[in-house]
């Protein structure tokens, strides 16, 4: 998005800004400094170069790399943690700067360890930089669970050192993250906060920032003439600093602001400006971003063969930075573009692109875990408040100790102010807590229309309908469940006493069905997965996924003193998805081990080829299945004995069917009831060997 780059400038290490001169004469002083072997200087004048060359002028970032690295060595050499926290971050700023962003987070998570290990000799405004930072690049991979994560670290920081513009960084940050996941009101709230604290700090490049990013909001928001003020006011800014980056990705979202107001011409205009200025810039995540503008004006303005053209250069550059949340934006204007085109087919293959990235970038467990990692914080903070308050209070107590008989009573008047005014804060915090949550609500569930839209072009095009039905039914039950489990457990815990013998009884009934419950979502989950992964292309060695089979089920193998036999010389490695095979042996060993005759179980399982299939056999020794139940026993939710007598939901035959059938295979069973029972399921040997090993069996027990 348009956003990224505003505050990625907020993360370069403060400096004065160097000439190309002052560079040269450093790398002079530098060789001086070498053949004197005086390793302060040497560190010094790297740390110097490094800063020098990534100030935004020279922006020559490998060269500032190269001698990042120079300066660690030596502050390792002369162990000061310090100087190597500093170039840990300058490293990982450069990194981040050339679109490196695995390896740029490399070095700033060492940074983060070097300040946890030794924070009494770092500073904690450079640690709190560096979780900034970190948050930034998470944001542009799209991770915006990270991104918030790091963020609120960084703003606790702050706010326990009273560090003003950290402060206004992380309200920047918070603003951008929520920006992101289409919560505008929300992200104005954080952008205002910082404005604000920057007005008052008078920095100059942070109030850029401030206002390009309320201009972006604002223009979400559809207030259009209150963003174009902002948008122009904030690129008048950037000409009298002279701020490149800051010109580029103002007149972006001016253009954005007249394609609102059906200027056309005018905002293409700007947008070409803009992309221009930024592939000068090398900025490729900022290029995307008007590329993608550039092509949703093409589109309003009836040129949509025009924005299929920058859309799929957009694409090809979104790909090479692997930023998932652009490749998300591109597949959903594609979507669009294509059905102007009347081309269907397209537009359906771009849109189930765009569903499923954007259910790996923002759902309800994302949404819940932001929602966890925002309490920890506040809870963090409130106990830093308690401890200090703990501290004021102990000071008065001991003044109030030496003092008359008058001050004495002022003083317990006073702690019993600060102590209600504390609790009516904390109490106008909790509600304040629950109403934003609310609202989140409100938004997410307003937001969610545009995507239960799309998903209902998806049906029109799918008969996928049971897969579609128990993803959502396993997702949505869990909630009310977790609701009944959490206050049943509060019943327990402060009303048990009071129950008598039926109420007990009453409880546990519920406890147990919740339970039971939330296994069926699971396995019900399990089964609608079962089918939708493409067919496997990797081999697999079945012997090492039996060792993971047996020890996943050690413990009921030893519950039940059962013997779990693998004729290892057998197995082959075959194609398929480790984790689904894992599940298919596991359902059948477990099976052959839970329904146990009067004798010890013992479970074999074996594999033989035949023509060009492998035909895999999981054998044990238990009760058997009658002839009238051997097909019966893969149909969903279909049991042959009661709950109390064998536990189970009657889906993991139903799941390993699937996954079978999935891989191109078949699977059957052969019984006779008190017998036992032997299944059967074949892969496709295509390409597979049968792999050397020795000439023996495990035996597990």
């Amino acid at each position: 998005m348009r956003l990224i780059s505003f505050f990625l400038v907020l993360f370069l290490p403060t400096s004065s800004v160097f000439s190309a001169t002052t560079a040269d004469s450093l790398l002079m002083e530098l060789e001086k400094a070498e053949l004197e072997e005086s390793l302060a200087d040497i560190y010094k004048i790297n740390y110097l170069l490094g800063r020098n060359y990534c100030s935004g002028k020279v922006e020559k970032y490998e060269r500032a790399t190269f001698h990042y690295m120079k300066a660690l060595k030596v502050a390792i050499a002369v162990n000061n943690k310090k100087d190597q926290s500093d170039c840990l971050y300058g490293i990982g700023y450069t990194h981040q700067r050339r679109n490196n962003y695995q390896e740029a987070l490399d070095y700033l998570h060492q940074n983060i360890d070097l300040s946890k290990k030794f924070s009494e000799e770092i500073d904690q405004a450079q640690t709190a930089r560096v979780y900034t930072q970190i948050s930034a690049i998470y944001q542009v991979l799209g991770d915006y669970k990270k991104a918030f994560d790091n963020q609120m670290q960084s703003l606790l920081i702050c706010e326990k050192n009273n560090n003003l513009e950290g402060i206004a960084n992380g309200q920047y940050n918070l603003g951008s993250i929520f920006f992101y996941q289409n919560q505008f009101e929300r992200a104005r709230g954080h952008y205002e906060k910082a404005k604000v604290i920057c007005d008052e700090l008078q920095d100059q490049r942070l109030i850029y920032s401030c206002l390009a990013a309320l201009g972006s909001v604002n223009e979400k928001l559809g207030e259009s003439e209150k963003s174009l003020e902002y948008n122009k006011n904030s690129l008048q800014l950037a000409i009298e600093l002279n701020y490149k980056t800051g010109i580029a990705y103002a007149k972006g979202n001016i253009a954005v602001n007249y394609r609102k107001l059906n200027n056309f011409a005018k905002a293409e205009k700007y947008l070409i400006e803009a992309i221009t200025a930024k592939t000068e810039l090398e900025d490729r995540n900022g290029a995307i971003g008007s590329k993608i503008d550039l092509s949703n004006l093409y589109l309003a303005w009836n040129k949509p063969k025009d924005a299929v053209v920058v859309l799929d250069e957009a694409l090809e550059l979104a790909k090479m930075v692997e930023s998932k949340s652009r490749q998300s934006d591109i597949y959903k204007t594609l979507s669009t573009v294509y059905e102007e085109l009347d081309n269907s087919s397209l537009a359906l293959a771009y849109t189930k692109k765009y569903v499923a990235l954007k259910d790996s970038l923002l759902n309800e467990k994302t949404l819940e875990e932001m929602g966890q990692s925002q309490r920890r914080y506040e809870l963090e903070k409130k106990e830093h408040d308690i401890e200090m308050q703990k501290k004021e209070n102990e000071l008065l107590e001991q003044k109030v100790m030496n003092q008359s008989l008058q001050k004495y009573v002022f003083g317990l008047i006073t702690i019993a102010f600060l102590m209600f005014i504390w609790w009516y804060k904390a109490k106008l915090r909790y509600q304040n807590n629950v109403n934003r949550i609310l609202e989140d609500k409100n938004e997410l569930l307003n937001g969610m229309n545009d995507e239960i839209e799309i998903k209902n072009k998806q049906l029109e095009h799918s008969n996928e309908d049971l897969k579609q039905f128990a993803y959502v039914a396993s997702h949505d039950l869990k909630e009310p469940l977790r609701m009944i489990n959490s206050y049943t457990n509060l019943l327990q815990r402060r009303y048990m006493a009071s129950f008598d013998e039926s109420g007990k009884e009453f409880m546990h009934y519920i406890t147990d069905a919740v339970g039971r419950m939330e296994i069926l979502l699971d396995d019900l989950l399990d089964f609608s997965r079962a089918g939708t992964q493409p067919a496997p292309t990797n081999f697999i060695s079945t012997q090492d996924v039996m060792i993971m089979v047996e020890a996943n089920l050690r413990h009921q193998l030893e519950s039940f003193n059962a013997n779990l036999i693998v004729k290892n010389d057998n197995l082959p490695s075959i194609k398929a998805h480790q984790t689904q095979l894992i599940q298919l042996l596991q359902n059948l060993v477990s099976n052959g081990v839970k329904f146990k005759g009067e004798k010890d179980p013992i479970v074999e399982v074996d594999c033989i080829k035949k023509d060009s299939k492998y035909i895999f056999s999981v054998k044990d020794n238990g009760i058997g299945i009658s002839e009238e139940n051997l097909e019966k026993v893969f149909e969903m939710f279909r049991r042959l004995h009661t709950r109390n007598e064998y536990e189970g939901t009657g889906i993991g035959l139903a799941t390993c069917k699937r996954i079978v059938t999935t891989w191109g295979g078949d699977i059957w069973v052969e019984s006779e009831e008190g017998n036992g029972c032997t299944f059967y399921f074949t892969v496709p040997a295509t390409s597979a060997n049968m792999p050397e090993v020795k000439k023996m069996e495990a035996v597990h027990a």
